[in-house]
């Protein structure tokens, strides 16, 4: 397995280069995506693909207070990076089958990642068709996006079916979830709804697989280290506030607090955190709850 870290570089895993436009390989990948039912680009997209109802933004002082035009402006960066993650976690997607299909050790197992392999390269296509952008690293990266990579490019076979298929497809399944739920675009809401079917499968393959194979000493402590990785890098993201404070200036440690306080911050982070500890003890994973329950792992941080 060691082979194969040479390949899935972070550049490889997210920032593989797109060739030109008519090039052959292209062409062949638009027939053979149709003949998926994936439609062409969408025309028309707004900037803004989700309102201020989906963060309680209507209960935040801070963002009462900027101009409409400021408003606005605030939607259309958290509407860039929902988007931009969606085509980041997909893109990974590709590598993680690639990976799988080539550790697996019976040949139904790598049809089964072949066709899930099939989803992600649909998936990517979805989410490209509403996007007028390039997401730019610089300015559109997640957290999760950098323990994601890790995982791809590091993990055993095991830790790998846990972590990504049963804990991030689970988590991501809720977040795509609320995402279509909360979407002001119908034709996006389609997407995720084809999309949400395909990701039902890659997790229940993975809770199947996980819990058909133990976990070896080593790969418990894999999956220990990671998850707290996880979890670290979801408690560090405040999109919601970068946006704010990039549009409408730098935030007092106060206001900071005031926000997340208005918008009910620590409720929504505690129902993630016990999503991720969920999805863990769906595939009989109780040791490794317990052990990150006694290392602090799915308690809320304080935000300063």
């Amino acid at each position: 397995m060691n082979d194969l870290k040479s390949y899935l570089t972070d550049d490889s895993i997210f920032f593989a280069p797109s060739l030109d436009p008519g090039h052959a390989i292209g062409t062949l990948l638009d027939r053979g995506l149709e003949q998926y039912g994936v439609p062409g680009p969408e025309a028309g997209v707004p900037d803004v693909l989700w309102g201020p109802e989906r963060y309680a933004l209507d209960r935040s002082s801070v963002y009462t207070a900027l101009a409409s035009d400021q408003q606005e402006a605030v939607l259309r960066k958290i509407s860039r990076w929902n988007l931009s993650l969606s085509y980041f976690i997909e893109k990974s997607g590709h590598n993680y089958g690639a990976k799988m299909i080539l550790l697996a050790d019976r040949m139904e197992e790598k049809s089964l990642y072949c066709l899930f392999s099939a989803e992600e390269a649909i998936h990517l296509r979805l989410f490209r068709n509403f996007m007028n952008f390039t997401p730019d690293p610089a300015t559109d990266w997640h957290p999760m996006l950098d323990p994601l990579a890790r995982v791809i490019r590091e993990g055993s076979k095991e830790a790998c079916v846990l972590l990504i298929q049963v804990l991030l497809e689970g988590f991501g399944m809720g977040h795509y979830r609320s995402l279509m739920e909360d979407c002001r675009h119908p034709a996006l809401v389609q997407a995720f709804q084809r999309i949400l079917r395909d990701e039902a499968r890659h997790h229940g393959a993975g809770l199947v697989l996980a819990k058909e194979s133990g976990l070896r000493s080593g790969d418990r402590d894999e999956c220990f280290e990671f998850t707290r990785e996880f979890v670290g890098a979801l408690q560090s993201a405040h999109w919601v506030l970068r946006a704010l404070e990039e549009v409408g200036g730098p935030l007092s440690s106060g206001e900071r607090s005031h926000h997340l306080e208005s918008v009910g911050h620590r409720r929504v982070l505690e129902k993630r955190l016990n999503s991720l500890r969920d999805m863990l003890l769906k595939a009989d994973r109780e040791q490794l709850v317990s052990r990150l329950e006694r290392d602090g792992v799915f308690r809320v941080r304080e935000t300063g």
